[in-house]
């Protein structure tokens, strides 16, 4: 039985390894596909950026700057927040008044629904008041920094008549180094590859057009809805459109991040998932079993070792450590891979360490995920950008007290409250 115990316990490991080794191939490989042609070079709707913010951080003139420098003839900004004295209003237009620019448009939340959360009144709120001249939506969080050519890249696909959505992904850089910063950036490397593979949008890289969000009857949905993006590949799906991964649209980020903040974010970003999307049940499997394999793994080596089974406690031990020196391999794989893509946008992009370094981050990691995918399966209540929610049956959102942004501090500590962002 012992020993029955140490082989299942290897063959999972093993297994595991399999298993994540496709998620990253497949990713890499899509990074180096390309789902444009020079046709769509003369497709050049009207679009509307929507930028939904609830407070405001340094990241924010960043985004700013970017939306107004961009590589395309036909666009408006328009800048969401939910109360008219938010500071990150009086940064937009500090921003704008200091470049001596047109103001982008400025809508303020005149009411909230308590069954949505706050960024999906401000995107119904604002795509309400648009003008019907209007044939894309972009959405960018206020954390991401945009390139030149982050509109063309993202609106260009949308040129093909089954295509409903286009979104990108991000790769966080921190600019500080720190152990929560680099858990962040190690577990979003491991998510990137299941975005990829499962096909899950970010909202902070997003364009919708207009007419699916009328064949879709997506104002409905977010209606009553936590978030915007996760959900979208099945209702485009289902009416017929396609959600288009745009490889070579990657933006960098590059916030520090708390331990606690970036658990909450990590949290947060599962929640989704459980919520939306139709594969939860895999993510859920694939990080119970990673946290189930690595402490059995463990309990065996101590078992075998115990009872006098030293040969095989030594290879579970020596599959341990090469599973880590794998994962940082597989980590390095995604890094370059993603990296050539940013590299390429002209991100400024700040040293990262070595794979290698990073295989206590690793551990933690692998620890983290499985506790966070319990979390986000049993949560009851979720806190974003500090207001706070609670989720019913049948994934029913009621927000439980709103109050309008006023301390940053309070709420700078890390990813899980952005400061900058509603999203």
């Amino acid at each position: 039985m012992t020993i029955a115990f140490g082989w299942i316990a290897l063959g999972t490991m093993v297994s595991l390894a399999v298993m994540q080794s496709i998620y990253v191939w497949l990713h890499c490989r899509f990074l180096q596909s390309n789902v444009t042609d020079e046709s769509e070079n003369s497709f050049l709707p009207r679009v509307a950026i929507i930028l939904c913010v609830r407070g405001s951080d340094p990241s924010l003139r960043g985004c700013l700057s970017g939306l107004v420098q961009q590589d395309y003839p036909n666009y408006e900004i328009h800048v969401v927040a939910d109360d008219q004295f938010d500071p990150a209003l009086q940064t937009t237009r500090s921003y704008f008044a200091s470049q001596e620019l047109s103001p982008p448009k400025i809508h303020v939340l005149t009411g909230h629904s308590d069954s949505r959360s706050l960024k999906c009144s401000a995107i119904i709120g604002a795509i309400s008041e648009l003008d019907d001249a209007i044939e894309v939506i972009a959405l960018i969080d206020a954390d991401a920094v945009a390139d030149r050519n982050w509109l063309n890249d993202l609106v260009r696909p949308l040129a093909g008549n089954l295509v409903g959505a286009t979104t990108g992904n991000r790769w966080f850089s921190p600019a500080r180094k720190s152990f929560a910063a680099n858990v962040r950036q190690a577990w979003n490397a491991a998510a990137i590859c299941q975005m990829t593979f499962y096909s899950i949008p970010w909202g902070g890289s997003l364009a919708i057009k207009r007419s699916a969000i009328d064949q879709c009857s997506l104002l409905h949905h977010w209606s009553h809805s936590f978030c915007e993006d996760t959900m979208l590949t099945r209702i485009l799906n289902s009416n017929q459109l396609r959600m288009v991964r745009v490889p070579h649209l990657i933006l960098a980020n590059d916030e520090s991040a708390t331990m606690a903040g970036t658990f909450q974010w990590i949290v947060r970003q599962l929640l989704t998932v459980r919520m939306y999307h139709r594969d939860w049940p895999l993510v859920f499997a694939h990080g119970m079993v990673l946290g189930v394999s690595l402490i059995a793994v463990v309990v065996a080596i101590a078992v075998m070792y115990f009872s006098g089974e030293k040969t095989l406690g030594n290879l579970l031990l020596i599959v341990l450590l090469l599973f880590q020196i794998g994962y940082a391999g597989l980590f390095a794989a995604i890094q370059r891979a993603n990296l050539k893509v940013v590299h390429r946008r002209s991100h400024t992009i700040h040293r990262t360490n070595s794979p290698t370094a990073l295989i206590p981050v690793f551990l933690v990691t692998q620890l983290l995920y499985p506790i966070a995918v319990l979390a986000a399966a049993t949560a009851k209540r979720v806190s974003w950008r500090g207001i706070e929610y609670a989720i019913g049956p049948g994934n029913t959102v009621r927000l439980i007290a709103y109050h309008p942004f006023r301390d940053y501090t309070a709420l700078k500590s890390g990813p899980g409250k952005r400061a900058s962002s509603i999203g």
